[in-house]
């Protein structure tokens, strides 16, 4: 830490002496800076067109390739969900939680490989394997605008192969006059059928002067999202053998694939979320300023769910040596994908489980800087940002039981989704019209096999602390304009600790003493409703009391072989410089051109579980280097036709969790040894990425752009994984991210915006904004019996945004569809499947009117559509997961004064 404590201290007092600088010179200036600030224009973005056009002016003369999304009024953007609002922009998917967005994929790269920064600053991340933010730690009542910058310049940090996403909040000399405004939201679920509270506010002052402002803002909301999933839990690979039955599409000797496993599962997620904002911003002279900027939010998710799951026998089971999955004559088929469609089953488990989760996410990021310009060609900059998330849980509970007896099933694929009858397990009499058909979930059926109960709390921490330092110059030349040049220093850790009480067995106690609520009616009006089934909820807090009573130690005990603790520190200096000129007669030419140099240091420490039983702490030293030049143009055709290219090095650094130096050994039903571990000698992803666009302003607030954009990646990261074989010939697989070989990812995206102001009468309130993505890769993560690969992770090949809106007076309407084709989720899942998310396309509606000045009513309806969100292994008709989420409502108001 000493290099950066060196550093922070450096930049520190010449933060002060510059700030000390400007106070000398405040009283000269202050009249020059009054007279400055009567002359300038006050843009006040309010209601859907001017929110475009104030989006759209910000695009056409930025210089490089990005998208803006701008709040129309505080505490409004488009969306009620800031990855919501990022997946209007072309080229952006995102990917969902209980039905609301979270993380973000960028031009076919996955959300790990985006940087996302808060007014500039780069973001800790809560999730426990990557890099990837969950945009729905932050409300969006704190955003002013969202800025998706898809070609780098040579200042900005490094981290964006797919791009930058640079949240703005708000500061308080960004309006002209003090604000106060209050919201009030009651947000409705049909699922829940609950309506629940979201309130905001915001406060700005400014004193007589205007050279003094500060502006806090809060925010308060509970929502609770009803899930209701159907998962398949991976597919077994097996072959026919001699003592099955006959099989339908199928010979001796073929593979075929067949459910592992399959859950009825529901639940609940209270989400309440608290946070605010706390600007301060003094300017007392043009050439002086200091600024604060701090966010905190906090997330506490309750989560309530259970399922009743059926467990597949192992086909092939050498111990039973009898046909447990193809089971009686003329009664399997296999269709040409090789997957099993129909077939009776003989002795599959059924277990009843719960699970309650507490969890709390807590963010907190801080910005101190300030900038003084020393004369009329140099500015001097600086900055110190802090950046932390925390997630915990504060209570997490699990246990099952298995049924008193085992099941035959009559198995068939209804479509894309399992259709499952149970019977008492006959002994190998095959199931006929008099046998008796049962309800698995029936909770007189848990008597006699022992209740588990496993409590676990994890704890995810991620802390970057960062300086930096900029000086920006104005250039006399007839071609180079401007240039700036600087240095970053960057720290950054992340941990992760597990610890476990397990119960394997509550002797004498069956689930029947732990019933609760009845679930009922699952998946009604769903695309899966033919599997529906009922079963009893179990009390998980009776359970755990009741041990307790009965003086089972529930004592937590360290897991640490899942734990990890990486710090990572980066030194990075760049120059960039700025040109602007004509050519070709009357022809702009403008744009930026410069390099980056960054050196990473990693250091992992981690526990490593060995074959014979023993632990071994390790700890491992990995660094590199690299240098990344930039280069962005515009040329302005004429004055509405703007032809804009890029050409960038860019990288993005591996996942934490893959970078820790744990190790730790599982062993499967199949009798296998799996050792999964991390790599700390991971090198970064690298890219060359080439950008080229032609944009048309043909009108106010409009715009028809073709665009398009190469990434040629030299080495991305994947889990790899060995096969072998120990002296007494049990099998060990060993899987550990690895830089595998390079791949490329192209595609183009196509915008139109239009308003039509110039159609008669009522006709002139309409606009229309659409846009179509296409990106494809030549990554290839083929498994052997899968045909089809979509390239690298969150790779969606086709995706599109359709929003048409009507804005009249003091009344303003949208209607907005998103789509994303199929995408590849996981190269190796749960039995090593391939894991694609199906494709999914969703409505969403707004409404709002002006009863006066200050006083707005709104309405919000979500998922119109009642989209499911599901994911298939390998082939679409085998199921890996489909979720329920169900339409939601918002309803409320909002005064300004």
């Amino acid at each position: 830490m000493a290099w950066f404590r060196k550093s922070a201290v450096s930049l520190a007092c010449l933060s002060v002496l510059t700030s000390a600088s400007g106070l000398v010179n405040a009283a000269d200036e202050q009249q020059t800076k009054q007279t400055k600030k009567e002359e300038m224009e006050i843009i006040e973005v309010k209601g859907i067109k001017s929110s475009l056009k104030k989006a759209l002016n910000d695009k056409r003369f930025a210089n490089q390739v990005a998208d803006m999304i701008s709040a129309e009024d505080i505490g409004k953007l488009p969306d009620e969900n800031i990855a919501d609002a990022l997946q209007r922009v072309t080229g952006v998917t995102i990917g969902r939680n209980s039905g609301e967005g979270t993380t973000i994929s960028v031009r076919g790269v996955a959300p790990g490989l985006s940087n996302v920064t808060i007014n500039g600053q780069s973001q800790a991340s809560a999730s426990g394997e990557g890099r990837e933010f969950s945009f729905d730690s932050i409300a969006s009542e704190h955003v002013s605008a969202l800025q998706v910058i898809k070609s780098p310049t040579a200042d900005m940090e490094e981290g964006g192969i797919g791009a930058t996403v640079n949240v703005v909040t708000r500061r308080a000399l960004d309006f002209k006059d003090d604000r106060t405004k209050l919201t009030a939201f009651a947000d409705y679920s049909e699922l829940t059928q609950k309506t629940e509270p979201r309130l905001s506010a915001l406060l700005s002052r400014q004193n007589e002067d205007k050279t003094f402002g500060f502006l806090l803002s809060a925010n308060h909301s509970v929502r609770t999202l009803q899930e209701d999933a159907l998962r398949g839990w991976g597919w077994r690979q097996n072959i026919v053998n001699e003592d099955d039955g006959a099989v339908e599409g199928a010979e001796v000797g073929d593979e075929y694939s067949y459910l592992n496993r399959l859950r009825y599962q529901t639940g609940t997620k209270e989400r309440t979320r608290t946070g605010g904002t706390l600007s301060l911003q003094w300017q007392p002279t043009d050439t002086f300023e200091l600024y604060l900027d701090t966010l905190y939010s906090q997330l506490t998710q309750v989560r309530d769910e259970s399922y009743l799951e059926t467990r597949f026998p192992i086909a092939g089971n050498k111990k039973k040596k009898k046909p447990v999955i193809l089971k009686g004559s003329d009664s399997a088929v296999v269709n040409e994908n090789g997957t099993l469609i129909v077939s009776q089953i003989d002795g599959a488990q059924v277990f009843n489980s719960a699970w309650y989760n507490e969890e709390t996410t807590k963010t907190l990021t801080t910005t101190f800087g300030g900038s003084y310009v020393l004369n009329d060609n140099w500015e001097l900059a600086s900055e110190v940002g802090y950046s932390h998330i925390e997630r915990h849980t504060d209570d997490n509970i699990r246990s099952f039981a298995e049924a008193d007896h085992k099941f035959d099933l009559d198995y068939r694929l209804d479509g894309r989704f399992p259709v499952i009858d149970y019977y008492k397990d006959a002994k190998n009499v095959p199931i006929s019209d008099t046998s008796e058909l049962v309800n698995p979930g029936n909770s007189d059926i848990y008597t006699s096999k022992p209740a588990n109960l496993r409590v676990q709390l994890f704890n995810i921490e991620n802390t970057k602390a960062t300086v930096k330092f900029d000086v920006t110059g104005t250039l006399d030349g007839d071609f180079f304009t401007d240039v700036k040049f600087g240095t970053m220093f960057k720290h950054q850790n992340k941990s992760r600790t597990k610890d476990e009480a397990f119960i394997k067995k509550f002797e004498n106690h069956g689930l029947n003493e732990f019933k609760g609520k009845t679930i009922t009616g699952l998946y009604e009006g769903s695309d899966s409703e033919v599997s529906s089934v009922s079963y009893n909820q179990t009390d998980l807090f009776k359970l755990r009391d009741t041990a307790q009573a009965e003086g089972i130690p529930l004592t937590l005990e360290p897991v640490p072989e899942f734990n990890y603790d990486v710090t990572e520190k980066t030194q990075a200096a760049y120059v960039r410089v700025d040109y602007n000129t004509e050519v070709f007669g009357d022809m702009s030419l403008r744009g930026n051109i410069g390099a980056r140099y960054v050196h990473t240091d990693v250091e992992s420490i981690g526990l490593s579980e060995e074959l014979d039983g023993t632990d071994v702490e390790r700890t491992i030293e990995n660094d590199y280097s690299d240098v990344l030049p930039s280069f962005n143009v515009s040329l302005g055709l004429t004055d509405d036709l703007l032809l804009r290219g890029a050409v960038a090095k860019v990288m993005s650094r591996p996942a934490l969790s893959d970078l820790s130096a744990h190790k730790s050994i599982s062993e499967n039903g199949d009798g296998e040894i799996t050792i999964r571990q991390g790599n700390p000698d991971l090198d970064p992803y690298r890219a060359t990425s080439y950008d080229l666009s032609l944009e048309w302003y043909f009108d106010e607030a409009s715009v028809l752009s073709l665009a398009g954009f190469y990434k040629d990646v030299d080495s991305f990261i994947f889990d790899l994984r060995h096969d072998s074989t120990l002296e007494d010939n049990i099998d060990v697989a060993t899987i550990e991210p690895t830089n595998g070989a390079g791949a490329k990812v192209k595609g183009y995206e196509i915008a139109f915006q239009h308003i039509f102001e110039y159609l008669p009468g009522f006709l002139n309130g309409f606009g229309l904004n659409l846009n179509y993505t296409y990106q494809d890769s030549d990554a290839d993560f083929n498994r052997e019996g899968v045909s089809n690969s979509f390239g690298m992770p969150g790779l969606s090949k086709d995706s599109y945004n359709a929003v048409v809106f009507y804005e009249k007076y003091d009344f303003s309407t949208r209607l907005a569809y998103n789509y994303r084709s199929q995408y590849l989720i996981e190269p190796s899942g749960r039995q090593e499947n391939v894991i694609f998310g199906d494709d999914y396309g969703q409505l969403d509606f707004s409404a709002s009117y002006d009863i006066t000045k200050q006083l707005t009513v709104s309405f919000n309806a979500i998922n119109l559509t009642e989209s499911e969100q599901r994911q298939f292994a390998g082939f679409e008709e085998r199921l890996y997961e489909n979720y329920i989420y169900g339409r939601r409502y918002h309803l409320g108001f909002s005064y300004s004064f």
